[in-house]
C-alpha cells in the first residue's frame, strides 16, 4: 500500500442522508450477523447427525473466529485507502457466497469454508465505523453509536429463529442456503440504496502535513499507546472468549444438558438475544448515569456475569428455565462491554482519526479469544461435562474484571488530556 493514499470521507450534509446511512449500515450488519451466528444455531443438529463430533465442530468455529479476526486487522488497516461501500458490498457478497457453499459441501470442508466466511465478514464492521466517525452528521452520530448495537440481537435472533423453523421443515442445510440468498439480496440493496450516499460523499487524500491527516495506521497506534489499551487486550481477548465461545454453544448445551430436540435447543436459544439487548444500552445507562469511565462499567457487567456463571451450575441440575435465564443474564452483560470495547472507546480514542483500525484491532482481539474458548469449549464438554465449562468461563470473567478496575483511571486520565467528547452522552 506504499503507492495509495489514505483518504478521508466529507461528512454528509443532511439529516435524511445519515438516517439513510445507518438504516443500510444498521440491516448490512444484522444481515451478517444472520450468516454468522447459523453455524451455531444449527451445531446441535449437524453434531446430532454425527457429520462432525463436538471437538470437530468446535475447530469450524475456531477456524472461522481466527480469520475473522485477522480479516478485522486487515480490514481496519487497509479501510482508509478504499471505499467503504465497495467493501461492505464486496464482504456481503463473498459471504453469501460461502454461506451457499455450506449447504452442499461435505463436512471434511466445513473448516475451509467457514473459515473463508470469517474473512470476509471481516470486511464489513470497519468500514461501517468509518463511515461513522467520518461521514454521519455530528447530531446523528452519538445515538448511531449507540443504536448499531441493536444489530448483534436482532441478527442472533433472526438466525435462530430462521434455523428453528428450517430444521423442521427442510433440514440443516437449508439454513446455510437460506442465509447465502438473504445476504446476497442484501448486497444487492447495499449497492443500490448507497448510490445517492455515494455521490454526496467526496473522498479527499489526507495530506501527511494535515494535522488531521493523523487517520492512518500510525496515528490508530499512537492512540492505543497513548491511552493504554495495550493493557487493555488482556480483557478483550478474554471477553470475546466468553461473549463469542458461549454465545456458540449454548443451543449444544441445551441440547446435552436436557436431552431436547435440535430445533428446540435453537428456539430456546433464541430468547437470548431479546435481553441481549437490555445489554447493549442498559451499559450506555450505567456509563451516563453511574460510572462515568467506560472501563469501570465493564467491571461492574464482568461482576454480574461471574455471579451468574458461579451458580449456573446448579442451575443446570435443576431447571431449564434458571438456566436460560442465567445464560442470558451473562451474555447481555457481554453484548454490553461490548458496547463498550468495540463501539465507544475506539470512537473516543480515535476522534482524530483511526477509529475503523483501533475498532478492528480491537474486535479482532475479541475473536482470537473466541476462537481458543471456542475450541476449548468443545473438548472441555467432551472430556469433562459441562459444569467444566463453566468453571472455566468464571475464572476468565474473575480475571477480566481484575483487568478492568485496574486500568480504569489509566483511561480516564487519557481522556481528561485530550478532552474527548462522550459518545453516550445524554439523551
Amino acid at each position: 500500500m506504499r503507492n495509495l493514499k489514505a483518504k478521508t470521507c466529507s461528512r454528509l450534509p443532511e439529516p435524511r442522508q445519515g438516517s439513510a446511512l445507518f438504516l443500510l449500515s444498521w440491516a448490512a450488519y444484522a444481515t451478517a450477523y444472520i450468516g454468522r451466528y447459523n453455524y451455531s444455531a444449527v451445531m446441535g443438529a449437524i453434531t446430532g447427525q454425527g457429520t462432525l463430533t463436538l471437538s470437530q465442530a468446535g475447530m469450524v468455529s475456531t477456524g472461522y473466529f481466527i480469520c475473522y479476526a485477522l480479516g478485522q486487522i486487515f480490514c481496519g488497516s487497509v479501510s482508509q485507502y478504499i471505499s467503504p461501500y465497495t467493501m461492505i458490498f464486496t464482504g456481503l457478497v463473498l459471504s453469501g457466497c460461502c454461506n451457499l457453499a455450506m449447504g452442499v459441501i461435505a463436512g471434511g470442508t466445513m473448516s475451509a469454508v467457514w473459515a473463508l466466511n470469517g474473512l470476509f465478514q471481516a470486511m464489513i464492521w470497519p468500514p461501517i465505523v468509518r463511515l461513522f466517525a467520518e461521514s454521519m452528521p455530528l447530531e446523528q452520530q452519538k445515538s448511531a453509536c449507540v443504536n448499531i448495537n441493536a444489530t448483534t440481537p436482532a441478527g442472533t435472533l433472526a438466525a435462530y429463529l430462521a434455523s428453528a423453523a428450517l430444521l423442521k421443515l427442510a433440514g440443516w442445510r437449508s439454513m446455510f442456503l437460506f442465509c447465502g440468498g438473504l445476504m446476497l439480496a442484501m448486497a444487492a440493496i447495499w449497492l443500490v440504496g448507497t448510490v445517492p450516499l455515494r455521490h454526496a460523499t467526496v473522498m479527499q487524500v489526507i495530506e501527511r502535513s494535515d494535522r488531521s491527516g493523523q487517520a492512518g495506521n500510525h496515528s490508530a497506534r499512537t492512540a492505543l499507546a497513548a491511552a493504554g489499551l495495550g493493557w487493555m487486550l488482556l480483557p478483550v481477548v478474554l471477553h470475546g472468549g466468553l461473549k463469542d465461545g458461549v454465545t456458540s454453544w449454548v443451543p449444544s448445551m441445551i441440547q446435552n444438558s436436557f436431552g431436547v430436540s435440535p430445533s428446540f435447543s435453537a428456539t430456546v436459544a433464541a430468547v437470548l438475544p431479546l435481553v441481549n439487548l437490555t445489554g447493549a444500552f442498559g451499559a450506555g445507562w450505567l456509563d451516563r448515569k453511574i460510572f462515568h469511565n467506560e472501563l469501570r462499567t465493564v467491571g461492574a457487567l464482568f461482576s454480574a456475569a461471574a455471579v451468574c456463571l458461579l451458580v449456573l451450575p446448579l442451575a443446570v441440575r435443576y431447571s431449564l428455565a434458571g438456566s436460560v435465564a442465567l445464560l442470558a443474564v451473562t451474555t447481555a452483560s457481554m453484548l454490553g462491554i461490548n458496547t463498550m470495547f468495540i463501539n465507544v472507546i475506539p470512537v473516543r480514542v480515535g476522534a482524530h482519526g483511526g477509529a475503523a483500525m483501533i475498532s478492528g484491532m480491537l474486535n479482532a482481539m475479541t475473536y482470537f479469544g473466541a476462537a481458543a474458548v471456542t475450541w476449548g469449549i468443545g473438548s472441555i464438554a467432551e472430556g469433562f461435562g459441562w459444569n467444566a465449562v463453566f468453571m472455566l468461563c468464571l475464572g476468565m470473567t474473575l480475571r477480566r474484571l481484575l483487568c478492568a478496575i485496574f486500568l480504569a483511571n489509566n483511561l480516564e486520565k487519557f481522556f481528561a488530556r485530550t478532552g474527548n467528547r462522550r459518545c453516550l452522552s445524554k439523551k
